[in-house]
């Protein structure tokens, strides 16, 4: 008696880790997403540039050199 209620637990389990435990799964399309980049708005002009790409005079960020030296 005690063997069959353990294989019935068994089964039970796998057939509930087989069909009803989806969030194990890892979602495809999470992975191939790029990560963003921080966007900062120039001081001067209001353009929006990657941040990696802007220069900085006194913690003012510019979208180029021609907007840093104006």
């Amino acid at each position: 008696m005690l063997f069959k209620l353990l294989l019935l637990g068994g089964l039970v389990t796998v057939v509930y880790y087989t069909f009803f435990n989806k969030k194990s799964l890892p979602n495809p399309s999470k992975d191939n997403k790029k990560p963003q980049e921080a966007m900062i708005a120039c001081a001067k002009c209001g353009t929006y540039a990657d941040i990696k790409e802007t220069f900085i005079r006194d913690g003012y960020y510019y979208c180029s050199r021609e907007c840093m030296e104006a």
